[in-house]
C-alpha cells in the first residue's frame, strides 16, 4: 500500500514559512489569524469546499467548525470574517511538497523502484524529484510595484 502524506503532518516536514507560501493567497490570512496547525485542521476537515463563518453572536461550543479548530480560533475567525463564506483549499501543493521532500530524504537509502512503489508514483517521477532542485510553488505577487525602484 502506498504512503500518502497527511496534511496535518506538514509541520513535521516543512517549516511554517514554507507552508504559508504553499497556501493560496486567499487562505493565507486565515492561516496567519488562527495559526498553521488550526489552518491545517481546517484543510483536513473541509478541504476543497466552502464554509460559512458565523457571526460572533451565532456560534457556540457545539458548532461544527469548533470541533476542528477550537472555540477560541472560531471566535478569531468570526471577529474578522464573521457572517461570510470562505473557500478552504485542498492542500495538494502542501502534500506534494511533503512527498517530494520525503523522497529526497530517502533517495540515498532506498532504490528508485522501491520509492516509486512506496509513494505510488512512477520511477520517472522519482528521478525528476531526486535530480531536480527543490522548488516550492510560492505565492508570489505577480503585480510589479511601480514605485519599488524609483518608479515614475
Amino acid at each position: 500500500m502506498a504512503y500518502r502524506p497527511h496534511i496535518i503532518d506538514a509541520q513535521e516536514i516543512l517549516s511554517d514559512e514554507e507552508i504559508i507560501c504553499l497556501m493560496p493567497k486567499s487562505f493565507v490570512f486565515v492561516a496567519q489569524l488562527i495559526g498553521i496547525e488550526a489552518a491545517l485542521q481546517l484543510i483536513k476537515a473541509y478541504g476543497g469546499t466552502t464554509i460559512f463563518i458565523p457571526s460572533q453572536h451565532g456560534m457556540n461550543i457545539n458548532h461544527d467548525i469548533t470541533q476542528n479548530i477550537s472555540l477560541k480560533n472560531l471566535k478569531l475567525l468570526a471577529a474578522q470574517l464573521g457572517n461570510t463564506t470562505i473557500e478552504v483549499p485542498t492542500g495538494i501543493s502542501i502534500t506534494v511538497a511533503m512527498r517530494n521532500r520525503m523522497i529526497r530524504n530517502q533517495a540515498s537509502k532506498e532504490s528508485k523502484a522501491k520509492l516509486a512503489r512506496k509513494f505510488d508514483v512512477t520511477v520517472r517521477t522519482i528521478r525528476s524529484v531526486v535530480n531536480g532542485e527543490e522548488k516550492l510553488k510560492m505565492n508570489e505577487d505577480r503585480n510589479l510595484d511601480l514605485f519599488e525602484n524609483g518608479g515614475f
